[in-house]
């Protein structure tokens, strides 16, 4: 749905509320965006150059969601079995993608999935 909002107009109305109407119109927002986070899409596949996908697990929703990959990598290190375009990857490993503040981190989880809380 596309909504035609005048953002200034709206500005105008929200700085005519009162205390109240204002905190109550924030906790309906919070709502509002919780139930939107959890119906948007998961997070797609994260690809890093010099590795491998072999699973992708989505779990939690909303701001906690986490997107978990278990992985074939490329350490760097020169002649080593995974150096050159056909070198043996490691693995597999667990490794979990999210997001903070727009920023992408990651973490290593090890051989076995265990689930961050």
């Amino acid at each position: 749905m596309n909504l035609d909002l005048n953002f200034d107009s709206l500005r105008r109305t929200l700085y005519a509320l009162d205390l109240e109407q204002a905190r109550q119109l924030r906790d309906e927002l919070s709502v509002v965006i919780q139930t939107l986070e959890e119906r948007s899409p998961p997070a797609p596949p994260v690809k890093t150059r010099g590795r491998e996908i072999i699973e992708v697990r989505h779990l939690g929703i909303g701001p906690s969601a986490r997107l978990y990959q278990l992985e074939r990598i490329r350490c760097g290190k020169a002649g080593c079995k995974c150096a050159g375009e056909n070198g043996k990857l490691h693995g597999p490993y667990w490794y979990v993608y999210w997001r903070d503040a727009g920023k992408l981190k990651s973490r290593y989880v090890g051989k076995r999935l265990k689930v961050e809380e």
